[in-house]
């Protein structure tokens, strides 16, 4: 293939991506809007987040674009609707891939029946080639979630389409907590999800995963314990990669670092560029004092996916407890100007500032970081360390 081709081609492929996630997402919003009654929101380019998006609305869409052609996320569609029937919610998930299908049929006559140059012919192959992968990739179920800007999670819709199957008879119940959990209010989510473990039978599995996550969303720690326990019992060999992890943050609650990094090495056998997995991993070996295996594991995250904040945090800490301080402040630095809302980021901040001894300035942060989050790991040993220096 000549050069000018193969670059041609790339270029209308790259271009296409972005135009294959409006035309997938319009599947999605189209139907929502003509079936529901309340706002549909849809982001292009990011997985709900709206900050830094180009906002604009038609009636009842909100849409939210957010333009990078680098670092493309894809998309999401949200129903506002509370009571959405399994109906609904089937023709809304089924018609994203389905109208990228439709597209590429399309381009495919155009190309049968018409005669272009060899520049027109490829560049509308591109744009057929871009549709089937995508009607492929959403339509495949696929396990492990996917998470959100807002640190919820959702599937791809052929899982979601397969999970409608499944739970069409507590569908209802499934659909009020995903809700529930749309709004954070992640406590209602947990009761409904509880709610329907008995009822679901076939499907317990997946109301226990959702029950499990919800509890630990909104820090009732016991809860999910308790019900980790029960479904690690019933359902240890069906663990998929996202419930390795979620039985691992359990433990790390309890302080049981060891058990936790076994589990997310467990989760890492099955897919060894998580980088939640990593992080989460490298995070637990730094409270076990072992800073170069943290090390090593978050900086494959940061390889990953640049923009993890709590990776560049978890970095920075370790890097500080090896006596490497300048090079931890650059990677709590960078933490912060990704998010600015983490209070492991200022605790971090205020322990440089303490070996530093500059203890005024590490105190202040350790307050922010309470105020952000007062239940921030080692915090308050912290604030108490640095007071007696300031007493003396």
């Amino acid at each position: 293939m000549p050069i000018e081709v193969a670059i041609i081609f790339m270029l209308a492929l790259l271009t296409f991506r972005l135009l294959t996630t409006v035309i997938h997402e319009l599947g999605h919003a189209i139907p929502a809007l003509l079936l529901t009654n309340e706002k549909v929101t849809v982001y292009m380019g990011s997985l709900g987040n709206p900050e830094k998006s180009l906002q604009f609305q038609f009636g009842r869409l909100e849409c939210f674009f957010k333009f990078n052609l680098f670092y493309w996320k894809g998309g999401l569609c949200v129903m506002h609707e509370k009571d959405i029937s399994v109906r609904t919610s089937f023709l809304v998930t089924i018609c994203g891939p389905l109208l990228s299908l439709i597209v590429a049929t399309m381009g495919i006559l155009v190309l049968y029946y018409n005669q272009f140059g060899d520049v027109t012919k490829l560049v509308i192959f591109a744009l057929v080639f871009s549709c089937l992968l995508d009607f492929i990739n959403n339509m495949a179920p696929k396990r492990d979630s996917i998470a959100l800007h807002d640190g919820t999670f959702t599937n791809n819709d052929g899982m979601q389409l397969w999970m409608l199957f499944q739970f069409r008879k507590s569908y209802q119940k499934f659909q009020k907590g995903s809700h529930y959990m749309e709004q954070s209010e992640f406590g209602k989510a947990a009761a409904i999800f509880e709610e329907a473990i008995p009822q679901a039978k076939h499907n317990a599995g997946m109301f226990y995963r959702l029950a499990i996550y919800a509890h630990i969303q909104n820090n009732k720690r016991e809860k999910a314990k308790q019900l980790q326990e029960i479904f690690t019992e019933k359902y240890k060999d069906t663990f998929t990669t996202d419930d390795f992890i979620n039985a691992g943050i359990i433990l790390g609650f309890f302080d049981e670092y060891e058990q936790a990094i076994h589990l997310y090495t467990e989760a890492l056998q099955i897919d060894s560029k998580n980088s939640l997995a990593l992080n989460n991993r490298g995070y637990n070996y730094g409270l076990l004092h072992e800073h170069e295996k943290a090390i090593a594991d978050l900086d494959k995250v940061i390889a990953i996916d640049a923009k993890f904040a709590f990776a560049w945090n978890n970095r920075g800490f370790s890097k500080l407890k090896l006596g490497q301080l300048e090079a931890g402040l650059q990677d709590i630095q960078q933490s912060l100007q990704l998010d600015d809302q983490n209070s492991y980021a200022y605790r971090n901040l205020g322990l440089y500032y303490f070996y530093k001894k500059e203890y005024e300035k590490a105190l202040e942060l350790y307050q922010k970081a309470k105020e952000l989050d007062a239940s921030t790991k080692f915090l308050n040993n912290y604030i108490s360390e640095v007071e007696k220096f300031l007493q003396k």
